[in-house]
């Protein structure tokens, strides 16, 4: 069994609801002005956001976790977890967030089938769902996917 970093957890807050992401599938929390909207992209699905001079898909939690966040308030930065399906990797997808926890201790675990939430703990006294970074991932890409083809339609 591994420790340190590698048995962490960032905890997070998403339309009243409790999630966390290993540390390793977190590549930096950011804060961001505004979304652009894509042309061929639903506004309803996301859009994509400067990061470090790269563009990076930011996908709605209704989306990607069937709640939704909250709007920041006027003139503040939206927070976004910038997050990776692999170890050491680039950001691969953006998540708003209403508010970060912190570090707990806590393995990752992997999600079986479509849902990228692997289990759900209690962690400081309110059931969590972790989340699979890759399965995360995926399920954006598939919604970007479905998203395109409908802009098409």
């Amino acid at each position: 069994m591994s420790s340190g970093a590698d048995e962490r957890l960032l905890t997070f807050e998403v339309g009243g609801a409790a999630w966390a992401l290993p540390i390793a599938g977190v590549v930096e929390v950011a804060e961001v002005e505004r979304v652009t909207s894509i042309p061929t992209l639903p506004a309803d699905l996301g859009g994509v956001v400067n990061f470090h001079g790269d563009a990076l898909p930011v996908l709605r939690a209704s989306t990607l976790l069937g709640v939704a966040e909250r709007a920041p308030a006027e003139g503040v930065p939206a927070q976004v977890l910038a997050i990776t399906d692999r170890p050491s990797g680039a950001a691969r997808l953006g998540l708003p967030i209403d508010r970060v926890g912190g570090l707990v201790r806590g393995a990752a675990a992997v999600a079986r089938g479509r849902d990228p939430v692997a289990e759900r703990r209690s962690i400081d006294g309110r059931v969590t769902g972790i989340l699979d970074p890759r399965r995360l991932v995926e399920q954006a890409r598939e919604a970007i996917g479905r998203g395109h083809q409908r802009g098409e339609a």
